[in-house]
């Protein structure tokens, strides 16, 4: 084979890995889809044939079997809330009591609109400003994963314990944010 061929058949088997990747994608997205149910057939039990006889009977009183829910799918909601908290992130990262104290209280009366929930998956968007006005990416995910770290502590019964795979801190480089802000991005489990 000269090598004016070779270049030649370069993009050809390139072009055929990419379809056959983007098949397997579709594949892997189809065979995860789960088929729509109806929720209240799902519910309600199905009417079990009874033996007739000619005589009659009356109804005994004893138990009566009652429908037992099936869970629904599992999963997260795809529909977010969110909590917005500012604090000195400065001193939250030092570890002062203050800011710990003042991001509880912010904590608690945002997850009050959520009482009887538990977050499933949690992320914290964290914007901390430098020098120059701009958004400092490290001190801003330093100041986020503080945020994080405290989050279960603030509201134990609300938050998972923390984990790096559940509850997770990250920089929000928009700069029309006020430093010091975090934004508390919350996932719950569908219902």
């Amino acid at each position: 084979m000269n090598r004016q061929s070779r270049r030649a058949t370069v993009p050809y088997l390139a072009g055929w890995l990419f379809a056959d990747v983007l098949l397997v994608i579709v594949l892997v997205v189809l065979g995860g889809e789960r088929a729509p149910h109806d929720r209240t057939s799902a519910q309600e039990p199905s009417p079990t044939p009874t033996p007739t006889s000619t005589a009659r009977r009356s109804p005994s009183p004893g138990p009566t079997a009652t429908p037992t829910p099936r869970a629904g799918p599992g999963g997260l909601d795809p529909a977010t809330r969110s909590i917005t908290v500012h604090t000195d992130a400065n001193a939250l990262v030092a570890g002062s009591k203050a800011a710990r104290a003042d991001l509880a209280h912010q904590v608690a009366d945002g997850v009050e609109r959520f009482k009887g929930r538990t977050a499933a998956f949690v992320m914290v968007f964290g914007t901390v400003h430098g020098a120059g006005g701009a958004v400092d990416s490290g001190r801003s995910d330093a100041y986020a994963t503080a945020v994080a770290r405290l989050l279960p502590r603030t509201e134990p019964g609300f938050f998972p314990p923390y984990s790096e795979k559940i509850i997770r801190g990250y920089h929000d480089s928009s700069g029309d944010i006020r430093s010091g802000t975090a934004r508390i991005e919350l996932f719950f489990l569908l219902r």
